[in-house]
């Protein structure tokens, strides 16, 4: 019997996030004590509770996403969305459609998509982010190979780009 692929939810951007905050905040109170005479005023500074406010905000929300615990598993024609309090399970049988919509942009992801699953038991679809999840190259080939032929990619929306001629 084959082992269930799975994917877990990837903390990455929270403890990048986390890290440059806590970054910001050590510099900005080091440069601020360089222009005090006294050291202890800097703690008054507003701009010190914000950053402490954005880190413990952070930091709270790592703490939730772990807890949460968040994975996909596909394992044959099921595949499970589960996080620590409930657990979609979704059949090849029950699956209407699924699109796989890739956007590339130019900013700090550089390939973002997107994968909507629409069922017959469900009135709203099941949309999946795979940039979220560890792996999410082979989290969407593993999706795509799932819904076999149901799947479809839907190109990225938009005027379509023309190429400009010089005179």
């Amino acid at each position: 019997m084959q082992q269930p692929q799975v994917f877990k939810y990837n903390y990455a951007f929270l403890y990048q996030s986390m890290a440059v905050y806590a970054t910001t905040l050590a510099v900005y109170l080091v440069i601020r004590g360089m222009m005090h005479e006294e050291f202890s005023q800097v703690f008054y500074d507003p701009v010190v509770y914000l950053l402490c406010i954005i880190i413990l905000a952070s930091a709270l929300a790592v703490v939730y996403n772990v807890m949460m615990r968040r994975r996909i598993e596909i394992d044959g024609s099921v595949l499970a969305l589960q996080r620590a309090v409930r657990r979609v399970e979704i059949d090849t049988k029950d699956v209407r459609g699924v699109r796989l919509q890739q956007e590339r942009t130019n900013g700090i992801i550089s390939r973002a998509g997107l994968i909507t699953i629409f069922t017959a038991s469900r009135r709203r679809p099941i949309r999946v982010v795979p940039y979220n999840f560890e792996r999410s190259e082979e989290l969407t080939a593993a999706i795509k190979a799932w819904a076999a032929d149901k799947a479809h990619i839907r190109a990225r929306r938009g005027r379509p780009r023309t190429p400009r001629h010089r005179p």
